[in-house]
C-alpha cells in the first residue's frame, strides 16, 4: 500500500468540507481527469488547469476533490480484499468488475450508511442479517439510474460513524478497514458466498446475485 497516497488522503480531509453537491454524468465527464492524478498535490495542479475561466452552477474544486478521494480510498479498499485472498482485476478501467473472489466476479462499494434511513435503526441494518439483507436491496433499488447503474454481484463496505466528519474520514481509516474485511474474508472462507434475488425496480426484472455487506465502525466490533 502506498504510504504516500495515504498521507494525501488524510490531508485531503483538511481542505475538503463534508458536503458536495450531488453527482451528475455531466459533472463527472467535467472532473474525469481526477483518474489521472496520483498524488493531492497533482490533483490540485489537474483542478486549476482544468477549470479555466468557465461558469459552474456547483464547486469545482471541491467537487473534484471528493471524486478523487472517493476514487482512491475505493482503490485501497479493494486491495485490502486481496491482501486477505481476493484477486484484483488487471484491468483498471473495468466499470463491471473490480475483484474476484474464488473466481467469482464483485463490484466493491466504499459508502456510508444512507441518510434517508433512519438513524436509530443502523443496529438492525446493519448488525443483524435481516437487516443486512434489507439495506443491500436499499442501495441495489436507490443507486444512480444514469450511466453507473449495475445489476452485478457487489459488496457494499458501509462507513457507520457518529458523523458525517467520521463517515468521511473512515474511508482512509485502513487499519479499520483491514480488520473488517479481514473477519468478513474468515467467514466466507467458512460459510460460502452469499446469494439473494435482487428485483431491478425500473423493470421489475429479478437477477441471482452474489452480494453482503461490511459495517465499519470503531466501537462494535463484527463485520
Amino acid at each position: 500500500m502506498d504510504k504516500g497516497l495515504e498521507e494525501d488522503l488524510h490531508k485531503a480531509l483538511e481542505i475538503m468540507s463534508v458536503d458536495w453537491p450531488m453527482q451528475k454524468k455531466i459533472r463527472n465527464k467535467e472532473t474525469g481527469f481526477i483518474y489521472k492524478a496520483d498524488s493531492l498535490q497533482k490533483c490540485l495542479e489537474m483542478i486549476e488547469q482544468n477549470k479555466g475561466n468557465k461558469e459552474y452552477d456547483y464547486d469545482f474544486k471541491e467537487y473534484a476533490l471528493h471524486r478523487w478521494y472517493n476514487y482512491q480510498t475505493s482503490v485501497m479498499c479493494e486491495y485490502i480484499f486481496c491482501e486477505y485472498g481476493a484477486v484484483h482485476d488487471p484491468d483498471p478501467y473495468n466499470h463491471d468488475v473490480d475483484i474476484r473472489i474464488a473466481g467469482r466476479e464483485y463490484d466493491v462499494k466504499l459508502t456510508v450508511y444512507p441518510k434517508a434511513l433512519p438513524r436509530e435503526k443502523r443496529d438492525y441494518y446493519l448488525g443483524t442479517r435481516e437487516g443486512k439483507d434489507e439495506l443491500v436491496r436499499w442501495f441495489y433499488d436507490n443507486q444512480s439510474q444514469e450511466d453507473r447503474k449495475q445489476m452485478l454481484n457487489r459488496l457494499y463496505v458501509v462507513c457507520d460513524g457518529s458523523d458525517d466528519v467520521e463517515n468521511m474520514a473512515m474511508k482512509c481509516d485502513l487499519a479499520l478497514m483491514r480488520k473488517r474485511i479481514a473477519a468478513y474474508m474468515d467467514y466466507e472462507k467458512s460459510n460460502g458466498q452469499r446469494c439473494g434475488m435482487i428485483t431491478d425496480k425500473a423493470t421489475g426484472k429479478k437477477h441471482r446475485l452474489f452480494c453482503n455487506l461490511i459495517r465499519l465502525n470503531r466501537e462494535i466490533e463484527q463485520w
